[in-house]
């Protein structure tokens, strides 16, 4: 595990610069997808010795009220980590999504909220809490079938919210023609 890259000031982004920075802001609402596009560009100081992220990573967000765990894929490449995520590199006994599922679970926020000190008016993980976590680790195909399990519950969730918007949206259509005298309801 090793932390995001820390800098004493601002990062300034460069149009050429050496390096690209995953940050919160590329991450979408639900914190599993990367918006490729924003990453910003810099270059690190000379004395960066930090993580270049690697496909199948995961990155988690150690500070602040809402921790999150992702997994990385695809980024532009050398790519560093903000200085508020750990970085994870999971063996060969742990798939990075299992990983992700563990850390996002509410026991692992229960755990996190136990643990966290506060620094700077939020929530702050330390390097040792999450080190000293125990994580159960079933066998791999145990773990590729909870993913799968998890990404089920996601798309459901995910369908049914569509489906909620779209009973509104009839609904709404409906009324608004019955008001305007376009239907009569019986």
């Amino acid at each position: 595990m090793s932390s995001g890259y820390q800098t004493r000031s601002a990062i300034e982004p460069e149009p050429h610069g050496s390096h690209f920075l995953l940050q919160i802001r590329d991450f979408d609402r639900s914190r599993r997808d990367i918006d490729r596009s924003g990453i910003t560009r810099f270059t690190p100081g000379l004395a960066h010795n930090n993580t270049i992220l690697e496909d199948g990573d995961v990155v988690f967000l150690a500070k602040g009220a809402r921790n999150f765990a992702a997994v990385v894929h695809d980024l532009p490449s050398p790519c560093l980590a903000a200085s508020y995520f750990f970085v994870l590199r999971p063996n060969s006994k742990i798939l990075p999504n299992y990983l992700v599922w563990f850390l996002n679970q509410s026991i692992s926020r229960q755990y996190f909220l136990k643990f966290a000190t506060t620094g700077a008016h939020m929530p702050i993980i330390r390097r040792d809490v999450l080190m000293e976590m125990e994580i159960p680790v079933p066998s791999l195909a145990t773990q590729q079938r909870i993913v799968e399990v998890d990404a089920l519950a996601q798309r459901q969730q995910v369908l049914l919210a569509e489906l909620a918007e779209k009973k509104q949206l009839l609904a709404t259509t409906l009324c608004t023609q019955v008001a305007n005298g376009q239907i009569t309801l019986n």
